[in-house]
C-alpha cells in the first residue's frame, strides 16, 4: 500500500527544487514528507507492515527538517512533526479531524475553504493547502494512491473506500470540478451508537425508543428516510442491535456503514459494476431464500432494485431500508416511483397498493432527530393511509440543528400492525384504537434494551 503512494508522490513533485519560498504550510509538509518518504522507504513500509512503531521515523523526519532548516511561523517542531507523520501514514492536515471520535464528516470545497461536521454543527477550519494545484496533489497521493481507485481527466468524479478507518471518500477534479478540485470524506463511527446512545442524544425519547423495539421484535416493516447524513442508518443500525438474537438478518448495503455486532447477521456489499458477476438487491435477496434468512435489511434502495425489494416485502418477509425523502409521506410515492424504473407494466396504483400493503411503519429523521413517525393504513383513503404516531414539536431550527419536543399524538390504526404485536404478545393497553383488540390478556414482556428501562414499563 505505502509503494504505491510513494512511486505516485515521487511523480508528482520534483526531484529538487531551488526555491525555498513555500506558499502555504502544505507545501512545507509535503517537501520534508517527500524528502523522508524517499530517504526512509524502508522504514515507512516496516512500519506500515507493523513491523516497527511509528516513533522510529520521528528522527529522520527531525534530521531533514534541522538539514534544511524548515521552519513553520506559529508551528512548533513538535507540530510539524506530527503533521509529517500524519502526511506520510495518515491523511495529513485531516488526519486530526479523522482521529476526532465526534467528526463524521470533512468537507474540501476548495484549498482555503475546508469544512468539518463535529457532533450536530458544521464548522470552517483553517486547514489551507494554499493553491488549487496543492489540493489536486493531496488527492492523487493521498487519497487516491492510497485506497487505489481511477481518477483521471476522463473519470473525474470517483468514490473510494476505507474500510480501516471506516471512511467513504467522494473526489472531483477537472474538467468536472471546473473551480477546484473537491473532496467529500464520510467518517462512520468506530463504534457504533447504541439505541440508549441516541436517547440520551436527544434523537429519540425512551417511550419512543421502547416502542420501536417493540415494533421491530413484532416483525413489522420499516423505512428510515430523510435527507443526507439525518441520523437514518444510525438509528436503523441501533435497533437492528435490539433484535432477538436468534433472529437470522441479511444485512445488504452499498457502502460499509453498518459493522453489526448482532451475532446471528450476513452483512453483504452490493456490487453493481459491470466487471464479472454483478450482486444487487435481486441476486442477493434470492440467494437469501437459501440461507434461512428472517429479515432482509438494506442500507439504501435506489432504482429498479425497489421492485425486487418490496416484492419481497409484499411476500411477507421481515424488510427494513432506509431511504432519501422529504417527508415520511414522500417515500413511498418515491420508491414507486424506482419500482417503475424496473420496466414493470404494474399501474402506479397497484404499486402504490403493494406499498401500501407491505410497509408498517415510516421514521422520518431530520438533523439527527426522530421528526415523524407514520403507520401505514392500507384500509384507509387519501390522507386516511398515512397515521402519525409521533411529531417532533420545534422550538428552534437552525442549519445543522433543530430543538424541540417530542410527543405521541395518535394510535395504531391498522390490524395487520395490531396483529403483529399481538401475536407476539408485545401489544399493551393504549397501543391501538380498534375497540375489538382484546388485550386484557396480552402478557407484557418485560425485557430490557440497550439501558436500565425495562421495555413493558
Amino acid at each position: 500500500m505505502i509503494v504505491n503512494r510513494i512511486e505516485e508522490r515521487a511523480k508528482h513533485r520534483p526531484q529538487e527544487e531551488k526555491e525555498e519560498v513555500f506558499k502555504s504550510i502544505y507545501e512545507v509538509i509535503e517537501r520534508i514528507a517527500h524528502e523522508t518518504i524517499i530517504e526512509h522507504r524502508e522504514l515507512i513500509g516496516e512500519i506500515n507492515l507493523s513491523r516497527a512503531p511509528k516513533a522510529s521515523l520521528e528522527p529522520a523526519i527531525i534530521k531533514i527538517m534541522n538539514r534544511r532548516n524548515y521552519k513553520v511561523v506559529e508551528i512548533s517542531r513538535k507540530e510539524l512533526v506530527k503533521a509529517v507523520m500524519d502526511h506520510i501514514l495518515g491523511y495529513g492536515l485531516l488526519q486530526p479531524y479523522i482521529d476526532m471520535e465526534e467528526c463524521s464528516g470533512i468537507f474540501g470545497n476548495g484549498p482555503d475553504n475546508i469544512w468539518v461536521k463535529v457532533g450536530n454543527k458544521v464548522i470552517k477550519t483553517n486547514i489551507s493547502f494554499g493553491t488549487a494545484a496543492n489540493m489536486r496533489s493531496y488527492i492523487n497521493t493521498t487519497i487516491q494512491a492510497n485506497l487505489k481507485g481511477e481518477l483521471n481527466e476522463d473519470k473525474a468524479l470517483a468514490k473510494f473506500e476505507d474500510s480501516i478507518n471506516k471512511l467513504r471518500i467522494i473526489c472531483a477534479i477537472e474538467p468536472v470540478a471546473h473551480i477546484s478540485p473537491t473532496f467529500v470524506i464520510r467518517k462512520h463511527k468506530g463504534e457504533a451508537f447504541t439505541l440508549q446512545d441516541l436517547v440520551e442524544m436527544g434523537m429519540l425519547p425512551q417511550q419512543l425508543a421502547d416502542e420501536l423495539v417493540r415494533y421491530g421484535r413484532a416483525g413489522a416493516n420499516l423505512i428510515f428516510c430523510g435527507r443526507g447524513g439525518a441520523g437514518k442508518t444510525s438509528l436503523l443500525r441501533a435497533l437492528l442491535e435490539e433484535m432477538e438474537e436468534e433472529l437470522r438478518i441479511l444485512a445488504m448495503e452499498d457502502h460499509a456503514e453498518f459493522y453489526l455486532k448482532h451475532p446471528n447477521t450476513i452483512q453483504l456489499l452490493v456490487k453493481r459494476n459491470t466487471k464479472g458477476e454483478i450482486y444487487g438487491i435481486e441476486e442477493l435477496t434470492d440467494m437469501g431464500l437459501l440461507m434461512t434468512i428472517d429479515m432482509y435489511v438494506f442500507g439504501e434502495i435506489r432504482g429498479a432494485e425497489a421492485m425486487s425489494f418490496y416484492n419481497g416485502a409484499f411476500a411477507g418477509n421481515i424488510c427494513w431500508s432506509t431511504g432519501h425523502a422529504g417527508s415520511a409521506r414522500k417515500i413511498l410515492r418515491k420508491m414507486m416511483i424506482n419500482m417503475k424504473m424496473s420496466g414493470t407494466n404494474l399501474s402506479d396504483e397497484i404499486l402504490l397498493d403493494m406499498l401500501y400493503e407491505s410497509v408498517n411503519i415510516i421514521v422520518y429523521l431530520d438533523r439527527f432527530t426522530v421528526s415523524e413517525v407514520v403507520e401505514v393504513v392500507p384500509e384507509g383513503t387519501g390522507e386516511g393511509k398515512y397515521n402519525t404516531l409521533w411529531q417532533f414539536q420545534k422550538t428552534k431550527s437552525e442549519i445543522t440543528f433543530v430543538e424541540g419536543a417530542h410527543k405521541k399524538v395518535g394510535r395504531l390504526k391498522s390490524p395487520d400492525m395490531i396483529n403483529k404485536l399481538a401475536e407476539r404478545q408485545l401489544l399493551r393497553k393504549g397501543d391501538a384504537e380498534l375497540a375489538s383488540v382484546d388485550i386484557d390478556n396480552i402478557i407484557p414482556i418485560n425485557r430490557t434494551i440497550s439501558g436500565d428501562s425495562p421495555v413493558g414499563h
